[in-house]
C-alpha cells in the first residue's frame, strides 16, 4: 500500500512539472521587457477588413524615457507613415506628402498595440484569465485586449520560443478569427538607438521628399464607402476642380448624416506640422486623426476626412476603413 501511495504521489508531481506555468512565462517576458531600455522590433503585419486583405511592413525603434518610432508601409501601394512619440508630443508623420500631425496624445498606452512590447505586456497582465498552452517548441499567452474604437477586436494570442522571444500576435475577432496577424523577423533587445533617432527634423531630413516629382492632378474614380449605419442613405455629390487639385464632397442624410470629402494631396515644398487637438487613431488599415465630429486620414496620395455630429469613434472609423473594399482613385 505504501508503496502504491508513493508511485502515485510521484506521478502528481511529474505531472506538475511538466504543466505550463503562466505566471512563471509572464514574468520571464516581464524581466525581458523591464530589462530592455532599447529595442528594436522588425515584422510583417497582415490585417484583414471585410474581405480585403493588407500587408505591411513594421519597423519599431524605442527608447526607455517614453521615446517611440513605428514605421509602417502598405506594401499594396508603397503608402509609408511614421508615428514618433518623443519630449514634444505624438506626430502622425506621412514622408511622400511632405506632411505631419501633432498630437498630445497618451498613445501607446491608451489602446492594444500588437507591435508594442509595453502594450503586449500590459494586456498580458491585466487579464487574470490568460491561458497559456504549449505547442512544441513555443508557448502561447492568450489574453483579452483594448480597442477602444473597435469593438470587433476581443482577445489574443501571442506566441513565443522557449526563451520567451516574441515570435508572432493574432488578434482575433469574437468568432476566433484572426483579424491582425504580426510575425516578428527580428527583435534586439539590446539596441544602439539614441534620441536623434525620435527627433522629428531628422525623420523630415531622412525622407527628403522631391516635391518636384509629385503630381496632384485630378480624381478619376469617385470612391464611396461600403458601409453606412442602418438609416442613412446617399444624398448627393459635388466635385470642386481649381488648377492644382479636385475635390468631391459626397453628402449622406437619414438618422446619421455625414459628409464624406476626399481630395488629390496638396505637396508642400517644406513639412507642414500641423498642431490638432484629436487623437491618433489605428483602425485596419487607417492611422488616422479623430475628433469629437471628424475623421482625417491619407492613403496613396489622397486625403479622405469624414464629418458627423451624429456619429460615435467606432462608426467613422467603420466608414472610413470600408473605402478600401473599392479600388483607391487613380491619379493622373
Amino acid at each position: 500500500m505504501k508503496k502504491l501511495l508513493f508511485i502515485l504521489i510521484c506521478s502528481i508531481l511529474v505531472a506538475g512539472c511538466g504543466k505550463v506555468d503562466s505566471e512563471k512565462a509572464l514574468k520571464e517576458f516581464e524581466t525581458k521587457v523591464s530589462n530592455s531600455n532599447n529595442y528594436t522590433l522588425t515584422g510583417t503585419m497582415e490585417i484583414i477588413n471585410n474581405e480585403d486583405v493588407y500587408n505591411y511592413e513594421v519597423n519599431v525603434s524605442y527608447l526607455k524615457g517614453d521615446y517611440y518610432k513605428v514605421n509602417l508601409v502598405n506594401t499594396n501601394n508603397d503608402h509609408e507613415q511614421v508615428i514618433l512619440k518623443n519630449d514634444e508630443g505624438v506626430y502622425v508623420i506621412t514622408p511622400s506628402l511632405n506632411k505631419s500631425f501633432k498630437f498630445q496624445s497618451d498613445w501607446p498606452n491608451n489602446s492594444s498595440q500588437t507591435y508594442i512590447l509595453e502594450s503586449l505586456l500590459s494586456d498580458l497582465k491585466n487579464d487574470a484569465n490568460r491561458e497559456i498552452l504549449e505547442e512544441g517548441d513555443k508557448l502561447i499567452l492568450k489574453s483579452s485586449v483594448n480597442y477602444p474604437n473597435n469593438s470587433n477586436l476581443v482577445s489574443q494570442s501571442v506566441t513565443f520560443n522557449k526563451e520567451m522571444d516574441l515570435e508572432k500576435v493574432e488578434v482575433f475577432n469574437d468568432a476566433g478569427v484572426a483579424q491582425i496577424t504580426l510575425v516578428v523577423t527580428e527583435l534586439n533587445l539590446k539596441a544602439n538607438n539614441t534620441k536623434e533617432i525620435f527627433n522629428l527634423s531628422n525623420i523630415i531630413q531622412e525622407s527628403d521628399v522631391d516635391t518636384e516629382t509629385e503630381t496632384t492632378g485630378t480624381i478619376e474614380n469617385i470612391i464611396y464607402p461600403m458601409y453606412v449605419p442602418t438609416g442613412t442613405t446617399y444624398s448627393s455629390e459635388e466635385k470642386i476642380t481649381n488648377e492644382s487639385s479636385e475635390r468631391v464632397i459626397l453628402t449622406y442624410t437619414g438618422e446619421k448624416p455625414f459628409i464624406m470629402i476626399e481630395e488629390t494631396a496638396q505637396v508642400p515644398d517644406e513639412t507642414e506640422i500641423t498642431a490638432v487637438n484629436g487623437e491618433l487613431v489605428t483602425y485596419g488599415n487607417i492611422v488616422g486623426v479623430m475628433t469629437d465630429t471628424s475623421l482625417n486620414w491619407t492613403s496613396n496620395g489622397m486625403e479622405y476626412y469624414i464629418v458627423s455630429s451624429n456619429m460615435n469613434a467606432e462608426e467613422l472609423l467603420q466608414i472610413a476603413a470600408s473605402t478600401a473594399t473599392v479600388a483607391v482613385s487613380s491619379i493622373k
